[in-house]
């Protein structure tokens, strides 16, 4: 795993320190997990971070805590499912820092088997929370609650178009960006069976979809777009029994989040290494 003086010593070899601090990055669903590490790590190396939470009081929280780091970081209310949420977003971004260059697409949930906390206006669009199971027993694909399904869409796979499609024309016009769309080995279509949470395999599979076609978008204007699987990550959505730690889960979305110039684009990745879609 490369450590903070690593990451540091890669970093200056691309750009220096001073050069990564002109850089904001905006993190989806960041005030716990994989994307408050990702916000801990960026905030190390200097970026400007923009944590981001559908709930104003955790992501208020978590910001304050790494500033008190020393990190340039501040919150903002962001439920990706709300279109005004990420125009205001859009609009704040510009008008305090006149660009973005990273964007990690890390919110989602994993509904079927009731692993996710319910916030934002997704409390208001279920009656009954799932009852939470094991990894991979959830309902059949043939059984699963066309409203999980379209829940876990919107968030999971519109949530990031949306971002994208905010984010990344600003990108293009500077000539710089890196995006990172957090997606999962249970979206690959290599090998995909009912494997107990439909509607989270549906959705992450549609995000490296989304990935292949946001990268061809921005070709030749230095942007960079791929997705990530962090591996089963001990969060609250893996678990508790999960085998790895967030600084292991974050690791591969650092790596191409802060990669120089001519690095990958439109792939899929695991442990800094491509995996079939």
């Amino acid at each position: 795993m490369m450590k903070g003086e690593e990451m540091r010593e890669r970093l200056s070899k691309g750009r220096t320190r001073e050069e990564a601090m002109e850089r904001v990055a905006i993190v989806t669903g960041s005030d716990r997990g994989i994307g408050f590490e990702v916000c801990r790590r960026l905030g190390e190396l200097g970026y400007q971070v923009v944590l981001t939470s559908p709930d104003a009081v955790p992501g208020k929280a978590a910001a304050a805590k790494l500033r008190r780091r020393g990190a340039n970081v501040v919150d903002h209310v962001l439920d990706v499912t709300n279109k005004r949420h990420i125009q205001a977003l859009r609009a704040f971004v510009i008008k305090k820092f006149g660009r973005a260059d990273v964007l990690v697409n890390n919110a989602g949930v994993l509904l079927d088997e009731g692993r996710s906390k319910l916030e934002g206006l997704m409390a208001r669009r279920i009656d009954r929370p799932p009852r939470k199971v094991q990894v991979g027993e959830g309902p059949s694909v043939l059984e699963i609650d066309i409203e999980i399904v379209r829940l876990t869409l919107e968030i999971n796979t519109l949530g990031a178009l949306r971002m994208c499609q905010a984010f990344v024309p600003l990108m293009m016009k500077s000539d710089y960006g890196r995006v990172v769309n957090v997606s999962s080995s249970r979206g690959q279509l290599n090998g995909m069976t009912d494997g107990g949470a439909p509607a989270y395999q549906m959705s992450k599979a549609a995000l490296n979809a989304v990935t292949l076609m946001v990268a061809d978008a921005a070709h030749g204007r230095n942007v960079a777009v791929n997705s990530v699987c962090p591996g089963w990550t001990r969060t609250g959505l893996g678990g508790p029994d999960a085998p790895r730690s967030v600084e292991e889960g974050a690791e591969t979305i650092l790596w191409l989040a802060t990669h120089p110039d001519g690095g990958p684009t439109g792939g899929f990745f695991m442990d800094k290494k491509p995996i079939d879609w």
